[in-house]
């Protein structure tokens, strides 16, 4: 996963992630920000999955829901803000994915993002 991170014209933290996976950019940068304690949570998350302590895993945040197993990590925005972006009957044919409404990654692919935020807010 290709991601970068800088600040906004007020300080604050972004991030942007490559194309596929724009949408943790967007949940790093406005649900996760600078709240260290979940971040602490998530990682710790992570390492019971990968020692086998934890079978899966669902983290319900204010605008996005992740959904974590042995392997890999889903991210789904949260049903309440589907509905403002959701196509419209005219247009079917877009999926998903295509609305960053849901996005993935591997465990150690989102272990590796959270430790590089972890480190750029401290």
């Amino acid at each position: 996963m290709d991601y970068q991170f800088s600040h906004d014209i007020f300080g604050n933290p972004v991030a942007s992630c490559e194309l596929e996976c724009e949408a943790f950019g967007d949940w790093l940068s406005h649900e996760i920000a600078q709240d260290f304690a979940q971040i602490t949570l998530l990682l710790n998350i992570i390492q019971q999955l990968q020692s086998n302590q934890l079978i899966s895993y669902q983290h319900a945040g204010k605008e996005y829901h992740l959904q974590f197993d042995k392997d890999e990590v889903e991210l789904i925005l949260n049903n309440n803000h589907i509905q403002d972006i959701a196509p419209s009957e005219d247009d079917e044919s877009q999926e998903l994915g295509d609305l960053h409404i849901q996005s993935g990654c591997g465990l150690a692919d989102l272990e590796t993002l959270l430790k590089s935020w972890q480190q750029f807010v401290s």
